[in-house]
């Protein structure tokens, strides 16, 4: 489920920190949309070889949104 930014961009008056959450709440949903993509509708028949890399790749992922969700709490707080 994607978020309507064209009405907020739109608005000059919109809060830049809601702008720049829904920004990369979108592009994380795309990217969710993406990995699943590829599970579902690209089998691989060596998975078995690559689950380092897919453990990899969703660490890193998890760290980024984390890192995010910290961001994010630490500037409520400070405001």
């Amino acid at each position: 489920m994607t978020l309507p930014l064209n009405a907020a961009l739109q608005d000059r008056m919109a809060d830049p920190e809601f702008l720049a959450w829904a920004v990369a709440h979108q592009r994380e949903l795309r990217r969710k949309a993406a990995g699943l993509a590829q599970i579902t509708t690209h089998p691989d028949p060596h998975a078995g070889g690559d689950v380092r890399g897919q453990e990899r790749a969703w660490a890193i992922r998890q760290a980024h949104e984390k890192h995010l969700h910290d961001s994010a709490i630490a500037q409520i707080r400070h405001s």
